[in-house]
């Protein structure tokens, strides 16, 4: 029996929203007092951290990060009930564009100085978008990859090419594949976005609108 062969553009879906919650990261790290946005594992850390030097103004951004994360999963948890996939993603992806767009409108009059009212409120809208889009990839549901945090993808690309090693089939699986191409997806959100902080580039903060809206155009034109 034959796998079913997925549509392209839920592969696309998983590329693009990698790729942004690879900016994010970056764009919250290196922008927003040193806290990751999409990446709650790291996040609770640094959080842990700052309490741990008395940085509170840090400590607030990585609380603020991990409420919104919360927040957005439960949001697109309550969007995406009694919705097909396609109509739950629809929707799933339209919120989290406009999330994106309000962190864009907020940063552009923003010093983002660490501990701002105007830096924690890009903070929380992108937290916010972060958790509605792991229930983005709870809906899609290819190859067990999550879009926001990557290093349950990396243990599965070391599994895969591991069994594939030891079987002597050396055909890459299918899963693998996306799940491969999707890590590198968000590495390379991640760099472009360094490039753009190196730069000072007003691109940074329309990186992932601009992902996440191709990833919505994709799902709707189903192609």
């Amino acid at each position: 029996m034959t796998e079913e062969v997925p549509p392209r553009y839920l592969e696309r879906i998983l590329l693009l929203t990698g790729f942004a919650a690879g900016a994010v990261d970056i764009i919250s790290f290196a922008k927003l007092g040193g806290i990751f946005a999409s990446a709650m594992t790291g996040n609770l850390a640094f959080l842990g951290f700052y309490l741990s030097r008395f940085s509170f103004a840090s400590a607030v951004g990585s609380a603020i990060a991990l409420f919104g994360f919360v927040i957005g999963g439960s949001i697109g948890t309550l969007l995406s009930r009694g919705r097909t996939r396609d109509g739950a993603l629809a929707l799933l992806l339209a919120t989290e564009f406009l999330l994106l767009a309000g962190a864009v409108l907020l940063w552009v009059p923003t010093h983002h100085r660490n501990g701002s009212l105007s830096g924690d409120g890009i903070i929380l809208f992108l937290s916010v978008s972060m958790g509605l889009q792991s229930i983005v990839g709870k809906r899609v549901n290819l190859s067990n990859i999550p879009t926001v945090v990557f290093t349950s993808t990396l243990t599965n690309i070391v599994v895969g090419l591991t069994d594939m090693i030891a079987s002597r089939k050396f055909v890459v699986p299918d899963d693998t594949r996306r799940q491969f191409i999707s890590f590198s997806l968000y590495f390379a959100g991640a760099l472009l976005a360094g490039f753009a902080v190196y730069f000072q580039a007003l691109l940074l903060i329309f990186l992932p609108a601009l992902a996440v809206g191709w990833a919505l155009v994709s799902q709707i034109r189903r192609a």
